[in-house]
């Protein structure tokens, strides 16, 4: 640790603004962290869940080191931000900043571990995840040296909307094998179907398989639907003797002009049969009448037949993030 005395904990109102300035990596902009700090709210930001390591600059005024930021999402998840390696004259050495970025992701899921739990009787978070990029070798060291998960190295591929009417009319799905709209989410019975056709999507995934099993699939279901603008109609059950077998989840996110697959996945029992292409290639015809420029995807690089899939329709890759995922103590 460095010589000068360094706290870690919530980041105190008098270094909000400091804080704003570190993870946005916009150093001495007061204007940009004022608008950061002003729009957080109303983005699902609580600043209550901003810490982070705190020190002095060269004149002595305080000022935040390294800060991690959580944010809450659906499903019980939140999601880890990291302030990059900063100026070592205000900041310090560089290998003490990944000390205290460490430090401050502890502290951040020892305080997610504390939260109260809900009206519910359960525990607000489940997991948090991070997605730095490939090319942040100090995030991905941080993330992996406070405990958490490597389980994926996702490629994220679009494809324009315009391509959507190339593609062919699908062939005829197998012989008891349908697809059909999920229905009313809100009903006891539609909501443990698509249950039952997500946890038979898992068995022998290889999407990310390390994550089966880290929260309830109740709720990565509320986390699909949150995604976008949820309609039921553009939500499929796939099923074999009417039984779910699978599904193919797409959403419209119309503040990024896209349509987004969320999810795609088959039970063993179909897989190899060529339902997974029937299925979406049906599902990419059914949404080409949304008023967006492109649909987008991600996927595990590790799942060789998926990508394949994607390419084939016409998708393209055009960034990458490491997956990192860590299971909140109480």
């Amino acid at each position: 640790m460095p010589d000068e005395p360094v706290s870690v904990g919530p980041m105190p109102r008098s270094l909000h603004a400091s804080a704003a300035c570190r993870l946005l990596g916009t150093p001495g902009d007061a204007e940009a962290a004022a608008r950061f700090l002003r729009n957080a709210p109303s983005v699902g930001i609580d600043l209550d869940l901003l810490y982070g390591t705190q020190g002095t600059d060269a004149r002595g005024a305080p000022t935040a080191r390294q800060v991690c930021l959580a944010v809450p999402g659906s499903g019980r998840t939140a999601m880890l931000f990291l302030a990059a390696p900063g100026d070592p004259a205000t900041c310090g050495p560089l290998p003490e900043q990944g000390a205290e970025r460490v430090l401050a992701i502890e502290t951040v899921m020892a305080a997610l571990g504390e939260r109260p739990t809900g009206a519910d009787g359960r525990p607000p978070f489940v997991i948090a995840q991070a997605l730095p990029e490939p090319g942040e070798l100090w995030a991905i060291g941080s993330f992996d040296a406070a405990g958490f998960t490597r389980v994926g190295d996702l490629a994220y591929l679009r494809m324009p909307m315009g391509m959507l009417g190339g593609i062919g009319e699908p062939g005829a799905l197998p012989e008891g094998v349908e697809m059909e709209p999920v229905g009313d989410l809100d009903d006891p019975e539609r909501r443990a179907r698509m249950v039952r056709a997500l946890d038979r999507s898992y068995v022998e995934t290889r999407d990310c398989p390390a994550l089966c099993g880290m929260r309830p699939t109740e709720d990565v279901l509320d986390s699909h639907r949150a995604t976008g603008t949820f309609d039921p109609n553009r939500w499929w059950l796939v099923t074999l003797g009417g039984e779910p077998e699978g599904c193919c989840l797409m959403t419209h996110c119309p503040s990024h002009r896209s349509v987004e697959l969320v999810y795609i996945g088959i039970s063993p029992a179909l897989r190899g049969s060529g339902v997974g292409s029937a299925v979406l290639s049906r599902a990419l015809r059914a949404v080409r009448g949304i008023d967006a420029d492109e649909v987008t995807c991600a996927v595990d690089r590790a799942n060789a037949p998926a990508l394949r899939l994607y390419e084939a329709l016409g998708f393209e890759e055009f960034t990458g993030r490491a997956a990192f995922v860590k299971r909140v103590q109480r």
